[in-house]
């Protein structure tokens, strides 16, 4: 009996490793335990903690992050989950999960092309987060006082911010990390930066050598990171409470955005979905290596969920908090920049404010640098896992330096230029962003209205144990439209940078659209095709007999 059950096991474990559909990686995972803490840590990267869109403008923060957290409730997390779930159900990657419905293939290459943009930008933050680690290492914090060739001058604090003055900690990042521009992007992108270049290429070299690694051997670097980003978050958050000024955001929220217009609706919905890793195919990679052990998936979601935004929502406060403080100090005046820049320099300054400057400096930008390594390493693992094929498999690891050497190219080129913080600004804002919704809600038509959501829900009940609940499959019925409604209320092609921006979008989504077309004219040909060909069969087989079958009285 014994002998049975090996040799059925090694026949079992031949077959998988021979199979060119399955996933890239065996199934390792000894327990559901560390597969779970790796689907709960991708919702704990630098995303959570560095990207917030409205930090810099206080009447529309709080607005906005309420309605983040009331569309994370309804789309985030019901996509999240249903991302997840197509993995698991499928055990295929993101190009490979289409079975179902062949049509939708176009699907993961749009996924794809959301992944390699926002792999591209997290890069250059990497890098700004360990200029800004290394610097911490000086005798003293170079933004604690305002350097004499800074340009446009800087304002030390506690008084009146002069015109055209800045804050030290923006001063410092503008003028000594980035080199920055300050005439945009007229005349080109100007020169490559060094510094910023030599830093970028190491962190490029530290995701392939994180990326080389197995994925279910990510348990323990995930523990650690997680563990020194809650700690950080903690800590901050305790001494913020003892700011003044830490409370302006209260006072100066105007909740009467919400009614002026669809903007922040749009940005919010787009910003559940950044921070929860939906329709970027992380979660349908994730989903295919899942072990085969009976689990919940709701259960996995429900952590995931809860981790994303006690760390989002988190530091947004916190960095309320500090920016109320420098508001203070500079009589209502701070002059930071939104966008990328902004929660670096209310980070920065939050740092230089507290005894022990420069160790608090290290642990933040530290951890700030090991978040973003860990999102690019999963989004480089992402794109790594759509390569199948055993011919491929022998050769991943050619595939993995090419594309980690042509994207650290390209963010050579362009993200550690001078200019290069307008360019990071309008990737964050245009590829990485819009694409999300349109993508999530083709993922949800094909899902309940093509394939089937009944269908579905029993391949999800068959693979895991549990099915979908209702408010889950309410949500997916109901999310096509709401968010194909909101992505094209928001299209317009005024100016040139939303010109630019949304023939990017444009061909982000352009996979979708061009794979359905082929599809539906393939299908059709065939079908009509194999019609005329029965036709013409039918039409000779019936004149042969009549003309050579002589009937029988």
């Amino acid at each position: 009996m014994s002998d049975t059950v090996s040799t059925r096991s090694k026949t079992v474990s031949s077959t998988d490793s021979e199979s060119t559909e399955g996933p890239l990686i065996e199934d390792r995972w000894t327990n559901n335990i560390s597969y779970r803490q790796l689907v709960i840590s991708s919702c704990i990267g630098i995303l959570q903690v560095w990207w917030h869109p409205y930090l810099h403008d206080f009447a529309r923060f709080l607005p906005f992050l309420f309605l983040y957290n009331v569309f994370s409730v309804f789309f985030a997390y019901p996509l999240f989950y249903l991302e997840l779930a197509l993995g698991v159900v499928t055990r295929k990657g993101v190009l490979n999960c289409w079975d179902m419905s062949p049509c939708a293939r176009g699907v993961g290459i749009a996924m794809l092309i959301t992944s390699m943009f926002t792999v591209i930008s997290l890069g250059v933050v990497s890098a700004w987060c360990l200029a800004l680690t290394v610097h911490s290492l000086h005798s003293f914090l170079p933004w604690l006082h305002c350097a004499a060739d800074a340009n446009p001058p800087c304002a030390a604090r506690h008084r009146p911010l002069p015109e055209g003055s800045e804050t030290p900690a923006q001063s410092f990042f503008f003028n000594f990390v980035l080199n920055l521009k300050r005439n945009g992007l007229s005349g080109g992108l100007g020169n490559v930066v060094p510094e910023l270049t030599v830093y970028y290429v190491i962190s490029w070299i530290l995701v392939y050598l994180i990326a080389c690694k197995r994925i279910y051997s990510y348990s323990k670097m995930v523990l650690f990171k997680d563990a020194l980003t809650y700690f950080s978050l903690v800590v901050c958050a305790v001494g913020v409470t003892r700011l003044n000024g830490a409370g302006r955001m209260f006072k100066e929220c105007d909740w009467g955005v919400l009614f002026n217009g669809f903007q922040v609706w749009r940005e919010a919905i787009e910003y559940s979905f950044l921070q929860m890793c939906v329709s970027q195919g992380t979660l349908v990679m994730l989903g295919s290596y899942s072990p085969k052990q009976k689990q919940k998936l709701t259960n996995t979601a429900l952590l995931a969920f809860a981790v994303s935004k006690t760390c989002c929502t988190g530091t947004a406060f916190i960095l309320g908090a500090v920016h109320g403080a420098l508001y203070l100090d500079y009589d209502n005046s701070t002059r930071i920049w939104g966008g990328a820049s902004s929660s670096i320099v209310l980070w920065s300054d939050y740092v230089a404010r507290i005894p022990g400057s420069q160790f608090w400096s290290f642990l933040i930008f530290f951890t700030l640098f090991v978040l973003s390594l860990s999102s690019m390493a999963l989004l480089v693992q992402t794109i790594i896992s759509t390569f199948t094929g055993r011919l491929v498999r022998k050769i991943t690891w050619a595939f993995l330096i090419l594309i980690c050497f042509l994207l650290c190219f390209i963010g050579i080129l362009t993200l550690c230029t001078q200019g290069g913080l307008y360019i990071l600004n309008f990737l964050m804002r245009w590829p990485v962003s819009k694409p999300r919704a349109p993508i999530a809600a083709v993922l949800t038509l094909v899902v309940t209205f093509v394939y089937g959501q009944t269908a579905f829900c029993e391949d999800v009940f068959f693979a895991v144990g549990e099915y979908p609940n209702v408010f889950l499959r309410i949500c997916w019925a109901v999310a096509p439209l709401i968010l194909m409604s909101t992505f094209l209320s928001g299209i317009s092609y005024g100016p040139f940078e939303a010109g630019i921006g949304w023939t990017l979008v444009s061909l982000t989504l352009a996979p979708i659209v061009i794979v359905m077309l082929l599809y539906l004219i393939f299908k059709f040909r065939v079908r009509v095709c194999i019609y005329k060909l029965y036709t013409s069969y039918m039409t000779s087989r019936t004149a042969f007999l009549t003309q050579y079958v002589i009937p029988i009285d």
